[in-house]
């Protein structure tokens, strides 16, 4: 028979063979419980199930304690091969290597530093992955031939870092599209990569439609595959559709075509520029009282780009040392990368601290190296608002794109969740853009739009007020109420024409409002008579039935609605019985009647 081992018999192996202990005959009673420290281990129990199978039970605590431990996954699965890929990441592990690398138990293969908790999968080759992001790839030399065309080759720090030329066909189009793209980067058209992606685009979508047609050559390029063109993106907005002209005809140029007989000035649509859009006071009122909930280098990145009304991209390549002293002042300095050129706006005493400690906070998590006054964050999560204890920096800078911004997403969550409402009532959407609108509106409300244009640093003042520093509605109706009020003449006093505007006389056009009015307020339409001879009758609505009045065709929009009007005002004054309300709408409708189905005919025939 095979002799059995005792279960209370514990097998070691060691440098020397296999270590055999019985526990009952050798143990006198050394061990204390490590939980209450009170008494010493006696009894032994065995249990199959368990990894470890033998234990001792405490009497005190009742608590039973393995012989043996599990050993962590950071020692067994330890990864001697593989360097952290956190920049920030100081300590070295057991070979000398940066961090302390391990195999994460799933199905990915995942890597963890067990010193800075950084997760990441070394084979990764995703742009977004710690190791893609955080290590610079090699850039290999420039090939014509190549359809993957890497940008770093005429930008520095581009983004998108690389645009494609792959499903472009035909095979001469393709080798005109590449000669035009590499022409556009190597004369710098376009000072950011945005351009040539935006024009490459455009180039593809004609591609398919050259495609469509069979065109051969160049030459055969015609009117008609352009007119195909506009057709498949007829639904896009009026502007999109001229900004793609745009790059197409500029194509054109290039190739030495008949660019006007191709694309035809009716080509382009009528633009209606929106106002600047910018948080109203109330908005960044009750945002600045709740920014010391978070993280005060965010706060400060929001406050140091809406003080300098500087663009997104600027602020997030801020300098380190961006105070400057000129004269005993203060001033903070900026690159704008868009006119390629410095600039700079006095600073306050409070900017100019806060800038101060976020200078010392940067030299102390991040270190000397980092040019930067702000940078990247990771780990970023909507559940730890508003402390964010989960979030870590990165010495890199904040990333321009919207989505990936960690200033634009906080200050959406702290909109959010301190339910921050606009004077409508309505809860705010901000932009990383909409700070320097808020920033130039104050300084134009303040200071006039020469000092807003000063500070913007543009060069006309046309761009300031059309883009950024429009007039309220509250500005306009100052001004121009007053001025509509004595063109209605509500009380019908006598006005002769010496008390209008010399610049309504000289141009009329100039102050004409197509509103949504009333239809008894306004005559729309002209007088034939001399304007130096006052009306010998005033009164509205007797100019629709005088002589001298002449309908305009272009206001026949206006009349029908005033027609209509009248028509439903002549239905109440009967049911209402009001006899004189009838009497002036019929005899405007008879009025209309005389000149209005002829005008109708003119207008459409």
């Amino acid at each position: 028979m095979t002799q059995q081992i005792s279960h209370t018999i514990s097998i070691h192996p060691t440098l020397y063979g296999q270590l055999e202990v019985d526990w009952n005959k050798e143990y006198q009673n050394e061990f204390i419980c490590p939980h209450c420290q009170k008494t010493k281990l006696k009894k032994t129990s065995y249990k199959e199930s368990s990894i470890c199978k033998l234990r001792f039970i405490c009497h005190t605590c009742n608590k039973r304690i393995s012989l043996t431990c599990l050993v962590p996954a950071f020692i067994y699965k330890y990864r001697s091969d593989i360097e952290c890929p956190n920049p920030l990441c100081t300590q070295l592990g057991h070979d000398g290597q940066k961090g302390w690398i391990y195999t994460r138990r799933n199905i990915y293969e995942q890597c963890e530093c067990r010193y800075c908790g950084v997760g990441f999968v070394p084979q990764s080759t995703a742009a977004s992955s710690w190791v893609n992001s955080t290590t610079e790839r090699q850039l290999l030399p420039f090939c014509f031939e190549d359809d993957i065309w890497y940008l770093r080759h005429f930008y520095d720090n581009p983004f998108p870092e690389s645009i494609n030329f792959q499903n472009i066909s035909p095979q001469w189009y393709l080798l005109e599209v590449k000669k035009y793209i590499q022409y556009l980067l190597k004369s710098r058209v376009y000072s950011s990569p945005s351009g040539v992606r935006h024009t490459l685009t455009n180039l593809k979508q004609l591609g398919k439609i050259l495609d469509t047609y069979k065109i051969k050559q160049t030459v055969d390029i015609s009117r008609e595959a352009v007119l195909r063109f506009l057709d498949n993106y007829k639904n896009c907005d009026n502007k999109t559709i001229n900004h793609k002209l745009s790059y197409i005809k500029s194509f054109f140029e290039w190739l030495e075509l008949d660019a006007s007989h191709l694309i035809r000035s009716r080509d382009y649509l009528k633009e209606i520029k929106n106002d600047a859009d910018w948080l109203d006071e109330l908005t960044r009122t009750s945002i600045k009282e709740h920014l010391s909930k978070i993280p005060a280098p965010i706060a400060c990145h929001y406050l140091v780009q809406e003080y300098t009304a500087a663009r997104p991209g600027d602020i997030c390549q801020l300098i380190f040392d961006c105070l400057v002293e000129e004269n005993s002042k203060w001033y903070i300095k900026f690159y704008q990368h868009k006119t390629k050129r410095w600039h700079q706006v006095p600073v306050t005493r409070e900017i100019r601290q806060l800038i101060e400690e976020q200078q010392q906070w940067i030299r102390q998590e991040i270190g000397l190296e980092y040019t930067h006054l702000f940078c990247h964050f990771r780990n970023v999560r909507s559940k730890n608002y508003p402390n964010f204890t989960t979030m870590k920096p990165l010495p890199i800078p904040p990333p321009l794109t919207i989505n990936d911004n960690r200033m634009v997403a906080i200050i959406r969550l702290l909109i959010e969740k301190e339910d921050i409402r606009d004077a409508n009532g309505q809860r705010p959407h901000f932009t990383g853009k909409i700070t320097r609108h808020n920033r130039l509106q104050e300084v134009r409300v303040k200071y006039g739009i020469e000092a807003a244009k000063l500070y913007a640093d543009h060069v006309r003042s046309s761009t300031t007020f059309q883009n950024y520093t429009p007039p309220t509605r509250e500005q306009v109706a100052e001004v121009d109420l007053p001025f509509q009020e004595l063109l209605m003449n509500t009380n019908s006093k006598f006005l002769p024409w010496q008390s209008l505007p010399e610049s309504l006389l000289n141009n009329p056009k100039a102050h004409e409002l197509d509103l949504e009015i009333a239809p008894r307020l306004v005559v729309y339409g002209h007088c034939a008579l001399d304007p130096k001879t006052p009306c010998p009758v005033n009164l509205y609505p007797k100019c629709y039935g005088c002589s001298s009045f002449r309908p305009s065709t272009g206001k026949l929009p206006l009349y029908e609605r005033q027609y209509k009007g009248e028509q439903q005002r002549l239905t109440e004054a009967k049911q209402a019985g009001a006899e004189l309300a009838k009497e002036e709408a019929e005899a405007t409708i008879e009025a209309m009647d005389k000149w209005l189905p002829e005008l109708r005919n003119l207008a459409h025939g």
